[in-house]
Order: structure tokens, then C-alpha cells, then sequence
């Protein structure tokens, strides 16, 4: 056991991505890059031309950067924390977690962007593999990001049915899952797909831009807060929290609760989560990994409270300026 758990999650070694000859894209006439791995259409990333005009009054001519605030022309993040009483303890687990009281600590950030390639991911030690691992500080640094999350610990999952991932347009797998799997689309639109909704073909050919296999979503159809969840036992306890909130196109949030911290905060229930996006007025919301994996930096700045110091992580969420 000890040693399937380090070949399979330690021991790092990189993943071959999706090529053309992958049985369940094959037909599709996709352009391949030039290291193998396989694009989910046009290669350059191009949300709606008109987000730049609707949103002008988020935006800024010149750089206004704080601690909480950071204004350009291209994008607009705007940071707060938030605690409260939840008056609720959790019983769950044999009572637990129990020990941390009914405190939650939160922070939230509201993100405009002009064009969705500021919206991007990466992977650690910039490799998509299993055993790769690097902070969410220094892949912040790497991105020069301006705002960064912790991504879906997508390495994790080694079943052969461990969904479509899809990363800054480029297909690294393309399999079914009995998870939900969340998908933002190179228009800056993002959806959220049941195990049986999902195919990556069509996916890959209505051009994806990032895709999330972990979950679960956390709204319904109508932006209601989900009272019904597609996960297990273990998810359903309250944990630190992240996630990444829709509102429409060019407009998004990214949410961290921390955890595991008597006085300060307990983590949410995915109950108290969804009705957090529910009043944001969010459309869709999906849980991210969590746990000792959630992370919010501002710059290489870690400004959410972890309950413990930095964890080496897979992957991020990664708010920047656009390349040159």
C-alpha cells in the first residue's frame, strides 16, 4: 500500500498529455502544439470585445495597487475579509470538529477581467504530472499574478475515470467522471456539467479555456443555494473552503474560507458555502480543493489565514496581466 502511495502520488513523473491520436478526440480537426498536447480551438484566448466598455467604470488607465485594491485597464480585483458567529458546531465525523467552535473567517475577492487570458492557470514546477509539487507564494512569483488561488489538486485523482482536464486552452485529459465538472470557456461564460452532461469532445470543440474535476457545484440552474450535493461524506464537514463564484462574463470571484481554528474559524459547510454565492448573486459556484491545500495570495502574498504555514500544492488559479 505504502508502496502504490508513493509511485503513484510522491514519486514525481510527469504525464503524457492529450495528442491527436487519443482514441476520444481524434476526429476532431484541432490544431496540436508543438509539444504534443493538444488545443481546445483557436490557441489565442479572446473573451467578449465588449467587456473592456461594459465594464469601464472597473477598470483604470493607470495601475492602482493596495493591499486590498488593484485597478488597470485590463483588470479590476477588489479583496475583503469577513467573520462571523455561525452559531453552528459541527457534529459531524463523531463530533471532531467540534473543538473549533461556530467561527467563520473568510476572504473573498470580486474580479473583473477585460479578456479571459487574464483569468489563467499553472501547474507546479510548471509540469503536468503526479509528484509535482511548489507553494501557491512561488507559482504566484513565477505568474507574476496579481491575485492566485489554489487550483483542484488535479494530480490526485489516478483512476482511469478521472475526468477532462483542460488547462489555458490546452487538453491534458479527456476522460468521463463521476464527479461534476466545472468549465469556463474561452467567451468568459462558465458551466458547470453533471457526470452524465460530460463530453469532452464537445467541450474541446466549443472552445474551452479551463476545466475543474473536483466539486461539488454549489448553485442550481437558477443561482439558488444547493441544499443537495454530489460528493461524499467527508466533503459535506465543514473544512477551509476554495471556490470560484460566475457572474457573467468578464466578472467572477474566488473565495478561500479558512479553517481548523478555534476562535478564528471552523470552515464552512457546503450549505453555509452555497448560500454565501446565493446572496453574492453569483450564477454558478464550484468547491475547489480544500483543507490544508486552501490558499489566497496578493502578489506572492499569502492573505488568507491558513491554519497551517504554506503546503506545497499541484496546481492554481492565477489572476494576471496579460502576456506581452
Amino acid at each position: 500500500m505504502g508502496g502504490d502511495y508513493l509511485v503513484n502520488y510522491r514519486i514525481p513523473h510527469r504525464l503524457s498529455a492529450l495528442n491527436a491520436s487519443t482514441t476520444d478526440v481524434q476526429t476532431l480537426p484541432l490544431p496540436v502544439t508543438g509539444s504534443g498536447q493538444q488545443s481546445a480551438g483557436d490557441t489565442t484566448a479572446s473573451g467578449s470585445s465588449d467587456w473592456g466598455q461594459k465594464f469601464q467604470d472597473k477598470f483604470s488607465d493607470t495601475v492602482v495597487s493596495t493591499d486590498t485594491v488593484y485597478k488597470s485597464p485590463n483588470i479590476s480585483v477588489e479583496i475583503t475579509q469577513h467573520s462571523y458567529d455561525s452559531e453552528t458546531i459541527d457534529l459531524t465525523s463523531n463530533g471532531k470538529h467540534s473543538k473549533y467552535g461556530t467561527q467563520i473567517y473568510y476572504t473573498l475577492a470580486d474580479i473583473y477581467v477585460r479578456d479571459i487570458s487574464c483569468l489563467r492557470t499553472a501547474f507546479a514546477q510548471d509540469t503536468y504530472g503526479v509528484g509535482f509539487y511548489e507553494t501557491l507564494s512561488s507559482m504566484s512569483e513565477r505568474m507574476k499574478s496579481i491575485l492566485a488561488v489554489n487550483g483542484d489538486s488535479y494530480s490526485n485523482n489516478r483512476h482511469y475515470n478521472n475526468g477532462t482536464i483542460i488547462r489555458n486552452g490546452i487538453v491534458y485529459r479527456a476522460q468521463p467522471t463521476t464527479d461534476e465538472t466545472c468549465v469556463l470557456f474561452r467567451d468568459g461564460t462558465m458551466k458547470i456539467y453533471s457526470p452524465d452532461e460530460l463530453d469532452p469532445n464537445q467541450l474541446i470543440a466549443n472552445a474551452a479555456w479551463q476545466s475543474w474535476v473536483f466539486g461539488p457545484s454549489l448553485l442550481d440552474a437558477e443561482g439558488n443555494a444547493k441544499t443537495d450535493f454530489l460528493t461524499w461524506d467527508y466533503i459535506r464537514e465543514s473544512h477551509p473552503r476554495t471556490a470560484i463564484g460566475y457572474y457573467e462574463p468578464g466578472h467572477y470571484c474566488l473565495l478561500v474560507v479558512d479553517g481548523r481554528q478555534p476562535g478564528l474559524s471552523r470552515g464552512m459547510f457546503l450549505e453555509e458555502m452555497s448560500q454565501l454565492f446565493a446572496d453574492l448573486g453569483c450564477k454558478a459556484a464550484y468547491n475547489l480543493d480544500g483543507g490544508h491545500c486552501a490558499f489566497m495570495t496578493r502578489d506572492a502574498n499569502v492573505i488568507s489565514k491558513p491554519y497551517r504555514p504554506s503546503k506545497d500544492i499541484s496546481d492554481g488559479i492565477f489572476i494576471c496581466e496579460p502576456e506581452a
